[in-house]
């Protein structure tokens, strides 16, 4: 019997300090809130043809994913842009009918690039909205295609930025890029670090053809007859100083031309951002 209830003692003795331990942790100050996830990046979807471009009504501001769908014949990229605070749309678009040139229709404006989507294809990229009315404007072989939209500042946490897999940097007058990426689809982060608006096209050349071909073609008022020396991979539009954005690219393994053809104002007589270098070669590797 005794050494019934003396194990019985025992195995009192070793729960006691047990139980204390866990009033006390009980009685300690409360646990750390669970961590809040991260929210995700809202999604809109524009939708493109030859005849119209149609975007939502309203567009959260901060980053938000845009998917181009591209339902006409032709490739089509619209370009978005926040209006400068008291320029209306029909200010905008009588100023870039009446200046060939695009400067005085590019002052009024806050370019925020966007992706080219092929025919019956589609587009992807992260664009950082700021609170303001916008258009979404697209050079096709017609007439421009332009409509407007609303974006309303809001109150929610803003999402985290996406994991980019390739920095592409636009400088006055250069890429900064890596020598190499791998092929596959990958999000490239396009930011413009420079002081004055840019774009980047990517191009696969023919064999024999050069940046000199490309140019001479590029520059004529009408088309040429005969195939083209090269093909349009991608297209970023033309992006403001200072802003940037994500697009997602799937190229093959190949040697690319990467250019930038905008003319730069500030130049008499004005030149283009290829005359003043702004060219390199990527090569994309398996």
């Amino acid at each position: 019997m005794f050494r019934k209830n003396q194990h019985r003692g025992w195995r009192l003795m070793a729960v006691i300090p047990m139980a204390v331990a866990l009033m006390i942790a009980a009685c300690a100050a409360p646990a750390a809130p669970l961590p809040t996830a991260t929210p995700a990046i809202p999604e809109v979807t524009v939708e493109v043809s030859d005849s119209a471009v149609t975007t939502p009504a309203e567009v959260p501001a901060g980053l938000v994913a845009v998917t181009v769908e591209n339902s006409g014949q032709a490739p089509h990229g619209p370009m978005f842009a926040r209006l400068n605070e008291g320029v209306t749309l029909e200010q905008f678009m009588q100023t870039l009918q009446e200046d060939e040139s695009g400067a005085s229709a590019v002052a009024l404006v806050t370019l925020l690039g966007g992706g080219q989507a092929t025919p019956g294809g589609s587009v992807r990229q992260v664009i950082d909205f700021k609170a303001g009315d916008h258009i979404a404007l697209d050079f096709g072989e017609g007439p421009p295609l332009i409509t407007s939209f609303a974006v309303a500042a809001g109150e929610g946490a803003a999402a985290a930025e996406p994991m980019a897999a390739v920095s592409a940097d636009l400088l006055d007058f250069a890429f900064a890029l890596p020598d190499q990426v791998k092929a596959g689809e990958q999000i490239w982060k396009i930011e413009n670090k420079g002081d004055q608006w840019h774009e980047m096209v990517i191009f696969d050349l023919n064999e024999g053809a050069t940046v000199a071909d490309l140019m001479a073609m590029i520059s004529q008022e009408e088309p040429p007859e005969g195939p083209p020396p090269f093909e349009q991979i991608a297209f970023w539009a033309p992006m403001s100083a200072g802003e940037k954005a994500w697009l997602t690219l799937d190229l093959e393994p190949g040697e690319y031309t990467v250019v930038c053809f905008l003319p730069d104002f500030a130049s008499d007589p004005p030149k283009s951002h290829l005359e003043h270098g702004m060219v390199r070669t990527l090569t994309v590797t398996e």
